[in-house]
C-alpha cells in the first residue's frame, strides 16, 4: 500500500501537460487484468487491447478502444472462450490524471454456453505518466464495466466486470496553443 501512495504521489507531482492539445491523436497499447462477473464463471484472466483517441479540447477528448482475452471456464468441459471488450468513452483529463466514462459491447464465444453479446456502461480512472518528452506516456488505468438486470445470458442481476491496464500511449499532432476547453 506504501509503494502505490508513493507512485500515485510521484505521478501526480509530474509537470504540466504540454501534449494535449485540440485535434491530436492518441494511439497506444495496452496489457489488461478482468476479474469477471461471478455469474459467468470464468477464471480472471490476463489479455491485451489498444486505443485510439482524438482530443477536443485540453481536457476533453474521445477513445475508442478494444481488448481481448481468452479466460478458462468454470464449467466442466468447456475449455477457453473469447471475451472481447469495444468501448467508446469520453475522456475528461486534469493534468496527467484521468476520468472516463462511456458504452461497452461485450462479446463472449464462440463456444455454448458462452456465446452472447451485452451492451454495458463503463466508467474508469487513469493516470498518464509522461516521460520522453511529453509525446510517451506510460498509462495505467482501472474501469468498472455495468449491465443492470435483463439482457444478455438471460441474467435476472446486474453484471460487473473489473479491468485494470497498463500500456503505452503516443500522442501525435495538434501542436497548436492550448484551447482551455
Amino acid at each position: 500500500m506504501r509503494v502505490l501512495t508513493v507512485l500515485g504521489l510521484l505521478a501526480g507531482g509530474i509537470g504540466s501537460l504540454t501534449a494535449q492539445h485540440r485535434g491530436q491523436v492518441e494511439m497506444g497499447a495496452f496489457g489488461s487484468y478482468t476479474r469477471y462477473d461471478s455469474g459467468f464463471q470464468l477464471d480472471n484472466q490476463f489479455g491485451s487491447g489498444g486505443r485510439l483517441g482524438f482530443f477536443l479540447g485540453d481536457h476533453f477528448s474521445l477513445e475508442v478502444d478494444g481488448n481481448v482475452a481468452q479466460p478458462l471456464s468454470k464449467v466442466s468441459g468447456v475449455g477457453k472462450t473469447t471475451v472481447m471488450f469495444g468501448s467508446a468513452s469520453l475522456v475528461i483529463s486534469s493534468g496527467s490524471a484521468y476520468a472516463l466514462g462511456g458504452y461497452s459491447r461485450l462479446y463472449l464465444g464462440p463456444n455454448s454456453p458462452y456465446h452472447s453479446e451485452l451492451n454495458a456502461i463503463h466508467g474508469g480512472l487513469g493516470e498518464r505518466i509522461f516521460f520522453v518528452g511529453d509525446r510517451v506516456a506510460l498509462r495505467l488505468e482501472a474501469r468498472a464495466y455495468y449491465r443492470g438486470p435483463g439482457g444478455g445470458m438471460a441474467s435476472p442481476h446486474w453484471v460487473g466486470h473489473f479491468t485494470g491496464t497498463v500500456g503505452l500511449s503516443f500522442l501525435l499532432g495538434g501542436g497548436g496553443e492550448k484551447t482551455g476547453y
